[in-house]
């Protein structure tokens, strides 16, 4: 059946459909690579909440493979090309929605039980979809997103380099995440000035208790917002502590007070996360 679709450039041209950079709309339009972002998606499940849809780039190539695919898009034209091109298409389900304002419940429930996420993200809507990925990760089998590489770099980070930071900590905490693959301008229209990447995000087992989860999100952000003083500085600052309570807290997860909080592992910060009585109110 793939055989027999137009390229995206076609259905683009068919529809009369051209970028809007307010959107910051890059099209995929290179089929081969197309089809090798759906295979990673369709290895994490065969149930797919895409978001973003755009043109269909990656919506028909997992269709053809037997995915049931529930796409979101707000572009009412990519709307249009999209109800068009999959009229009477059963496993295709269509939410006209805004990322940005989207009822995550309601569309994962859409979806079916526990879908891939999958996507090509813009760039001002990342962080917003990947905090909610985290928020909602029993409810996922995973992720497959193309982001520009420096996300995928940051998300993939360890301890002590500057990439790590509070995405780094937070969705590697709940999720192994590897870069798959680099992907280069020339595959979209228009070129974008940055290179993207695809990354895989896979749920690690067993998935964290929602208050445990609350905390440790809650630690992290504020410690990460003054990542370049020492950790111990930073508690005493927060809590209105001294040494003695916030080194005590530290030595029970296992972290040197002088370390800055980019120096420390995930494992340490869920530790301290746990030690810090009633973060949440801090």
């Amino acid at each position: 059946m793939s055989g027999s679709r137009p390229s995206q450039q076609e259905l683009l041209r068919r529809h009369g459909v051209r970028p809007v950079k307010r959107r910051g709309q890059n099209f995929l339009i290179d089929g081969n690579m197309a089809r090798a972002i759906a295979s990673e998606i369709l290895s994490c499940g065969r149930d797919v909440l895409e978001l973003g849809a755009g043109g269909g780039s990656l919506t028909f190539p997992l269709l053809d493979a037997g995915a049931r695919v529930t796409a979101v898009e707000v572009d009412r034209r990519l709307c249009g090309l999209l109800r068009e091109e999959t009229a009477g298409e059963a496993r295709f389900r269509l939410l006209e929605a805004d990322i940005a304002t989207l009822d995550w419940g309601a569309a994962l429930s859409a979806a079916g039980d526990r879908p891939v996420l999958a996507g090509n993200l813009p760039y001002v809507l990342t962080s917003e979809v990947l905090f909610a990925l985290a928020d909602w990760r029993e409810h996922v089998a995973g992720a497959i997103f193309m982001v520009q590489l420096e996300v995928a770099r940051r998300l993939a980070a360890e301890p002590g380099g500057r990439e790590y930071g509070v995405l780094s900590v937070l969705l590697g905490a709940l999720f192994e995440v590897e870069v798959v693959r680099q992907v280069p301008a020339a595959v979209f229209w228009p070129r974008p000035e940055v290179v993207s990447a695809v990354v895989r995000l896979a749920p690690r087992r067993p998935t964290w208790p929602d208050e445990e989860f609350g905390r440790f999100k809650t630690l992290v952000k504020k410690l990460f917002q003054q990542r370049r003083k020492t950790i111990g500085k930073v508690l005493r600052q927060l809590y209105g502590v001294p040494d003695t309570v916030s080194d005590g807290w530290l030595a029970r997860a296992g972290i040197d007070p002088g370390d800055r909080p980019e120096r420390v592992s995930r494992e340490a910060l869920r530790r301290l996360a746990a030690a810090v009585p009633e973060v949440e109110k801090a």
